[in-house]
């Protein structure tokens, strides 16, 4: 079993007020079309599975994207593959006081002094990280 990391970005996606199952259709769409891309390069070879990174501010739910992944995988070279999403917490630094961490909840304020005047370091990611492929034993003899 082989692992190959790409990096590929998703980018475009992070809409305000799309309906969650399309937003997620929308971006599982660009996903499986870069995993057949890549997937063509290492043929023959079988997906087990593909690693996505989604920052928290794309704001997708996670079941909805593997459900559109599944759905938009079937009669591809990647039927049956797995989607694996690691999410990305937001994150920001504090222009007043210097103060790093992690936002949460909907307030994006400073989490020491609460100041509003922050900079998001984090939770804007979204790219295709890796695929797991099988390579097929009969394309070596």
């Amino acid at each position: 079993m082989r692992l190959i990391f790409l990096g590929i970005w998703v980018a475009g996606f992070a809409r305000i007020g799309i309906v969650a199952p399309v937003h997620e259709f929308s971006i599982a769409q660009t996903i499986v079309q870069a995993v057949l891309a890549e997937l063509k390069k290492v043929q023959p070879a079988r997906l087990v599975r593909a690693r996505v990174v989604a920052g928290d501010l794309h704001q997708l739910v996670p079941g909805n994207l593997t459900f559109a992944y599944e759905v938009l995988t079937k009669d591809t070279p990647a039927a049956g593959s797995k989607l694996s999403v690691r999410r990305v917490p937001i994150t920001a630094e504090c222009r007043q006081c210097h103060w790093r961490g992690e936002i949460r909840g909907a307030l994006f304020a400073c989490g020491r002094c609460k100041s509003g005047d922050i900079e998001i370091t984090g939770g804007r990611e979204l790219y295709l990280d890796s695929i797991e492929v099988e390579q097929d034993d009969q394309a070596e003899h």
